[in-house]
């Protein structure tokens, strides 16, 4: 059959009036370029053409119905445009999720309008489907943006108030002459003025791609320094922070400032846990070292805090996720996550609710580049 609609379907005899156009291998190849995809259908939606992008992304329409087509299901879809379209002659647009053969799901505007013969009869119906997934995920990016913006703002109020609270405790301190109440509001400023550091540090860490500052480091020695840095605060909230680090764990190429971030990070975070968990009596965060396959050095960091919910744990590694609320920023994980990504490694982590997490960063090994 001559037209710009080869014969891939079941192609019934009205149809075939409207395809033999004598320019129609032009209109055929012009409809094959186009990069979003184009179906014509009958009114039990079974695909009778479709074009070359549809055939590559959702393969040979033949015996099939649009739903079958594009994997939506074995059951046609309420508000169906197409049979709307065959309805009453308009033009229709809905917003679609499909699947290609090879199992990617793509969000799609899918365009219906009516094909007709010289009598105004509908005989077919043309659906266009345009592919906008990389424009949802903006769209996501966006929102999780805007929510994260306010969270920060919110997070940056709520360190000036404690900003503002060790001023004044320092102020008075000086007025009444008490040293002891200077040396408390000092610590409250230091404290707070360390929470405002890391979250700007953060923001900068994330904004600009950097090549790691590797260098042959005792990674025990990095996490006895972050253990010095925590554990006296950790006390101050009723949380005892232990090490576990085997003597078997080399020296390994990595970046100290990233390695000592990361972990700050997770330690930080087994904290927060900890800190919401009414329920337990005492509270630990344990830091792990250990040898891995191929020389790879992993470190963990584990609580026996409130633990992850089983609906958050998929959305933990998405860029500025928190399950603090308005109290975290999303920062420290995506900032962790990064910096894993720059050595070639990998974080992952396991947790049960009510009873703690365990998170786990591995290193592989690699050599000092070359001067």
């Amino acid at each position: 059959m001559s037209g710009p609609f080869p014969s891939q379907g079941r192609l019934r005899s009205e149809d075939r009036g409207i395809m033999n156009d004598p320019r129609s291998d032009e209109y055929g190849k012009i409809l094959d370029a186009l990069p979003c995809y184009v179906t014509l259908q009958d009114r039990e939606l079974n695909v009778l053409w479709s074009n070359g992008s549809c055939r590559r992304d959702f393969g040979d329409p033949a015996g099939k119905r649009c739903h079958e087509l594009y994997g939506i299901g074995t059951s046609r879809c309420p508000d169906c445009p197409v049979q709307q379209t065959f309805a009453d002659g308009l033009v229709y647009n809905r917003e679609m999720t499909l699947t290609t053969r090879d199992g990617q799901r793509m969000t799609v505007i899918v365009h219906s309008s009516p094909v007709r013969d010289e009598n105004g009869q509908i005989l077919s119906v043309l659906e266009t489907a345009v592919n906008i997934t990389s424009i949802k995920d903006i769209q996501k990016q966006l929102i999780l943006l805007g929510q994260t913006v306010a969270g920060m703002a919110h997070s940056i109020k709520n360190i000036m108030m404690g900003l503002e609270g060790g001023i004044y405790v320092v102020n008075k301190g000086i007025e009444d002459k008490k040293p002891d109440e200077i040396k408390e509001g000092w610590e409250m400023v230091l404290l707070n003025f360390d929470k405002i550091s890391h979250i700007v540090k953060d923001i900068l860490y994330c904004s600009k791609e950097r090549e790691p500052d590797l260098q042959n480091i005792k990674p025990n020695e990095i996490v006895r320094q972050v253990y010095k840095l925590f554990k006296d605060v950790a006390a101050s909230y009723g949380i005892s922070i232990k090490l576990d680090l085997d003597d078997n764990v080399n020296s390994a190429v990595i970046d100290p400032q990233g390695l000592h971030t990361v972990l700050s990070n997770l330690v930080t975070n087994a904290m927060d846990a900890c800190k919401i968990d009414l329920w337990k009596d005492e509270h630990l965060v344990e830091i792990r070292t250990r040898p891995g396959s191929n020389s790879a050095t992993i470190i963990e960091v584990a609580d026996n805090g409130i633990g992850i919910d089983k609906d958050l744990s998929g959305h933990m590694f998405e860029d500025f996720f928190t399950s603090k609320g308005d109290k975290g920023t999303g920062l420290g994980l995506m900032v962790t996550q990064k910096i894993m990504r720059e050595h070639d490694g990998s974080i992952t982590f396991r947790s049960r609710p009510s009873e703690g997490t365990t998170f786990v960063a591995t290193f592989p090994r690699k050599e000092l580049p070359e001067a």
